[in-house]
């Protein structure tokens, strides 16, 4: 396949072959209809390497979704990590009204990699901790939709008040969300040991693969916090994807290990929810 470049230079001597042929022929010998074809391929010829030069960028930046990060769906003025449901009802509306599709993980996996292509408007919805409000009160809501989810469970804080019990996990399983690891008690990784990170991570994964039956081989950092260690005992282990806090759209030329997400602050306005939503900052 030619280069822009080299498509320029052969476009070049074209015209000059060109030129030299409507200069050398009397008006009998070039009508004025074989000139004017002849300029039609030159122009032809010209917009080639325009058109590659200006699809350049678009191919460098590669394939980017927008990956919501929401953690608690209920009522508690001033914190940023619980919304409120009508706040989420809200936000779901805007994604059907929008024709947005919310994926699977393995769609968003097969998109990011471009084994398959992306719907107009693709977007993951991840969940982070496991709140009993997941299931009593985001499901619900998704469920009018059909949109499926992501949960990052910690599996430490499973069956304790506030938290989801392993029948709910289950009956969120079963109604289409993916369940992945949060580690089991959600810890500052960077501040453990080697030890103590692998139990942390194997530990939950292991976990819910038992209770699920199912793969659990993608990751959430707790607080967005990783090191070195983390990334190797996570690549050790096999583990496909792995999100962070880092802020921006995820995307084919991110780390696998260091995708970006959206975290949903109930404190900012629903029109700065939709800006982040629409337009990629992580570039």
């Amino acid at each position: 396949m030619c280069t822009p470049l080299q498509k320029l230079m052969s476009t070049l001597k074209t015209a000059s072959a060109i030129r030299a042929t409507i200069a050398r022929s009397s008006t009998q010998a070039v009508s004025t209809t074989h000139a004017m074809l002849l300029w039609c391929l030159l122009m032809a010829c010209l917009a080639t390497p325009s058109q590659a030069l200006a699809s350049a960028p678009e191919a460098k930046h590669g394939v980017a979704i927008p990956v919501l990060n929401y953690h608690s769906i209920g009522v508690a003025p001033g914190n940023t990590y619980v919304l409120h449901p009508d706040t989420f009802a809200r936000q779901m509306d805007y994604l059907a009204t929008h024709h947005y599709t919310p994926l699977t993980l393995d769609e968003f996996a097969s998109v990011l990699s471009h084994k398959m292509p992306s719907p107009a408007h693709p977007v993951l919805l991840t969940f982070d901790d496991g709140y009993a409000n997941n299931a009593e009160v985001a499901l619900p809501i998704l469920q009018q939709h059909g949109f499926p989810a992501t949960l990052y469970v910690s599996t430490g804080l499973v069956n304790t008040p506030g938290y989801l019990t392993w029948p709910q996990i289950h009956e969120l399983s079963a109604a289409g969300w993916d369940i992945a690891s949060h580690t089991v008690t959600h810890p500052h990784l960077p501040k453990l040991s080697k030890k103590a990170q692998r139990e942390e991570i194997l530990a939950a994964r292991a976990k819910i693969e038992q209770e699920l039956g199912k793969p659990a081989d993608t990751f959430a950092y707790p607080y967005g916090e990783y090191d070195r260690t983390t990334l190797k005992l996570l690549r050790k282990a096999k583990f496909r994807y792995a999100f962070t806090i880092l802020e921006g759209w995820a995307t084919s030329d991110q780390p696998t290990l260091e995708l970006h997400r959206i975290v949903v602050d109930s404190q900012k306005t629903f029109e700065d929810w939709v800006q982040q939503l629409t337009e990629d900052t992580s570039k």
